[in-house]
């Protein structure tokens, strides 16, 4: 996927002009995946192996060492936030030991063991305000799995005593925060950008009755995410007579962000659904629908609706612009 930032501005302007005029869109009514559902009892062994996790990792970091690789580390921003993943600073040196072995001093290396092999994609991340780790020791989270994401933040001092963080507000002070990586898969490979999806053949898509269909640019209002879970993973589903497609926006990982590009979709010589979605991992056990119409595809129970549409054909035949509210985030397609 290749994505400019910025539009020639005689472009962006014929653009936005247009999109006030033709609207002939439907904004779907659709069932989203239910939210705030209690863990399940998978998640709620992921979930204290995480707290068990936390509390040591919060001792361990008033080791100089330790938190020195955890900031190196998450600073490389490999999957494109501040994080890490377990496996791959296990074995990796905090000066006189290794970083399992200064977390297995109040933990048996059979049991950082057993914790790990809990969770495959157990993720280290560093949040909140910039962080002096030459001079500061930060509390570390827990971003849990299930249930309410917006519950308040339960957070460990070095001491062991725990604290609660507001889940809609980062803070002014760097907190580490342990969870599982939305970015990877159970290898640790990262996922792709974009993936294709079934595509509804059509008899005969000749150049003459097939239309583009494009994305030029996105607004996006909620994320849907706390700051636990660092930037949001904002995809798309489009599907369509000959058109199938699912990506990850990059671009756009929190409120105000907005994309100013061209992205195609391919040719299509019928109407066009889109659904979009903040990915939060996990497995795919919800299948993704507008209407009656099925993309052939699912995505995770816990992802958050963001909201649908289905494009006309008409839409595609010219060169305007339509601009559609979504309610958390509003697209714009030519």
């Amino acid at each position: 996927m290749s994505l400019s930032r910025t539009l020639p501005v005689t472009l962006t302007l014929s653009l936005l002009l247009a999109a006030c005029g033709q609207q002939t869109t439907t904004v779907d009514s659709v069932v989203a995946a239910p939210s705030n559902q209690a863990p399940t009892s998978a998640q709620a062994q992921t979930n204290a192996a995480l707290d068990t996790f936390a509390r040591q990792l919060a001792v361990s970091l008033t080791e100089p060492g330790v938190r020195s690789l955890i900031a190196e580390q998450t600073a490389l921003a490999f999957d494109g936030d501040t994080e890490a993943l377990y496996t791959s600073l296990a074995s990796q040196s905090t000066g006189t030991k290794t970083f399992a072995q200064a977390l297995s001093s109040g933990l048996s290396a059979q049991s950082l063991n057993t914790l790990a092999a809990q969770v495959p994609k157990l993720n280290i991340a560093v949040r909140g305000g910039k962080w002096d780790h030459a001079g500061v020791t930060p509390w570390v989270a827990v971003s849990p799995e299930g249930g309410d994401e917006f519950a308040p933040v339960v957070a460990y001092d070095a001491q062991g005593r725990a604290h609660q963080l507001d889940s809609r507000k980062a803070p002014a002070m760097p907190v580490v925060v342990v969870g599982v990586n939305e970015r990877v898969d159970d290898t640790g490979a990262l996922l792709p950008e974009s993936l294709p999806i079934p595509v509804q053949r059509t008899g005969n898509l000749t150049a003459q009755g097939c239309y583009s269909v494009k994305l030029v640019r996105v607004d996006l209002y909620d994320d849907k995410e706390p700051w636990t879970r660092g930037k949001a993973e904002i995809y798309v589903a489009v599907s369509g007579p000959g058109i199938g497609w699912r990506g990850h926006m990059r671009m756009i990982t929190e409120p105000g962000d907005y994309l100013d590009a061209i992205q195609a979709f391919g040719c299509t010589d019928g109407d066009v659904r889109f659904y979009w979605y903040e990915a939060d991992g996990g497995s795919e056990n919800h299948a993704i629908s507008v209407g009656p119409w099925s993309f052939g595809i699912s995505n995770d129970s816990s992802d958050d609706f963001l909201g649908s549409t289905t494009m006309r054909k008409s839409l595609f035949e010219g060169t305007s612009v339509d601009a559609t509210p979504l309610g958390d985030l509003k697209q714009y397609t030519h």
